[in-house]
């Protein structure tokens, strides 16, 4: 392949809303080569490693491809925070499709938290971050991102429009998480525009990816505050999708 460039594709988020599965999935398909590895994400147009060009990048993250790739992925859900990876992406990767994958975003706040608190970054009690609004905790800097911004992740709609400006309409796929999940259809029509085999089936279809994701029991009270915040920002959304989402 004599430009991959012209053959890439993101996964930039949102966190906490089935990228790992969608990753798992698309991996599997014979035509597409993910960057690899998936731990630690490359976040590759967020590093100074951006300078060192494209080949230092496909050989660096895609260097297990073969001749039957015609398609290199890379999932690094850090990246629909930053401006500057869209503005990167106009100059030598301008082609790029972006693959952006939404969860209700009351449910991804509440799997954010979680998450931060099963790696030992949190240590608020649910009503102090959600009701409170008690003061975050220290981080370690090496951390690209904010691990306690879980209200404004969910504010999609933002996050769209900054991408849009850069980014061909034709060339930004949204998804629902729970439209994409175990939904062999949806999947098959990612397939065929990402221009691969749409007849393949993937063997992880089904399969639990983030078995550690436990159901936790919200508060009414909690619930209600979150769908408050959201509700202006799911009506723009939907507007702007033209479609009900969530």
């Amino acid at each position: 392949m004599k430009n991959k460039s012209n053959n890439l594709v993101l996964i930039i988020g949102a966190q906490r809303s089935g990228t790992t599965y969608l990753y798992t999935i698309l991996d599997e398909h014979p035509e597409i080569c993910m960057a690899k590895p998936i731990k630690p994400e490359p976040k590759f147009f967020l590093s100074d490693d951006y300078y060192k060009g494209k080949s230092f990048y496909f050989n660096k993250y895609f260097s297990h491809k073969n001749n039957n790739h015609k398609v290199f992925i890379e999932k690094s859900t850090s990246y629909y925070e930053f401006e500057k990876v869209p503005k990167r992406l106009i100059s030598e990767f301008a082609n790029t499709k972006i693959i952006f994958l939404l969860r209700n975003p009351v449910e991804r706040a509440f799997s954010n938290y979680f998450f931060s608190k099963n790696n030992n970054l949190e240590t608020r009690t649910i009503e102090e971050v959600f009701i409170y609004n008690k003061p975050i905790p220290e981080y370690p800097k090496t951390i690209s991102t904010n691990p306690f911004d879980y209200l404004e992740r969910g504010v999609y709609i933002k996050y769209i429009k900054i991408y849009l400006k850069y980014i061909p309409a034709e060339n930004f796929y949204i998804y629902a998480s729970d439209d994409i999940i175990e939904n062999i259809t949806e999947i098959q029509k990612l397939y065929k525009k990402l221009n691969v085999s749409e007849n393949f089936v993937p063997n992880s279809l089904t399969k639990k990816i983030n078995k550690n994701e436990k159901k936790h029991a919200m508060s009414i009270e909690i619930i209600y505050t979150l769908n408050k915040y959201y509700e202006q920002y799911n009506k723009e959304l939907e507007d702007f999708l033209a479609r009900k989402i969530f």
